[in-house]
């Protein structure tokens, strides 16, 4: 939504805790984690619709509930030329793999922009469908996430991931 235009919103309960699912129609402009992030500024555009958003409650059911690993959720991502760039990069991520920000500024052909992928990483505005948590550091080491650290190890181990003192074991990443 661009100002002056209202979105809707739904909240919902996850195995993460509650999420709010901003945006219109059935595409999603926000997935915020309530509990970790702080709601948007532009909050007081939003109307809530109690039964919007179907599609993609669905989806993220099917996810949290090992039903599905993959989402077909229409997303308005707003940001910069490079901030799209990196966030079209992480759906790329299959599920139960992970990428260190060297492998993802590598794989936009930005290979020194380490610091720069990490902080478009941190702008996610759709965690969980566009999936930043599973960035680790080159250390294996979990490392930001917006929803906070706890629902990242969560959602890793959702997907299979072994995590010991904040380490992801058997990093897990398909051969280049």
């Amino acid at each position: 939504m661009h100002k002056g235009t209202k979105g809707s919103y739904r909240d919902i309960d996850s195995p993460i805790g509650p999420l709010r699912l901003v945006g219109s129609g059935d595409s999603l402009q926000y997935l915020v984690i309530i509990k970790a992030q702080q709601l948007r500024d532009n909050v007081g555009e939003w109307i809530e619709e109690s039964s919007g958003f179907g599609s993609i409650v669905d989806q993220l059911d099917a996810y949290f509930n090992n039903q599905t690993k993959y989402f077909s959720i229409p997303t308005v991502l707003i940001g910069t030329d490079f901030q799209k760039q990196v966030w079209e990069e992480l759906q790329k991520i299959p599920f139960g793999e992970t990428r260190t920000y060297a492998e993802v500024a590598l794989s936009i052909g930005r290979p020194k922009a380490v610091r720069a992928v990490g902080t478009a990483i941190g702008a996610n505005p759709i965690p969980v469908i566009v999936p930043c948590h599973r960035v680790i550091g080159s250390n294996q080491s979990l490392t930001g996430f917006s929803g906070g650290l706890e629902n990242k190890a969560f959602l890793l181990r959702h997907e299979g991931a072994k995590i010991i003192n904040g380490l992801v074991l058997e990093k897990r990443n398909r051969a280049a």
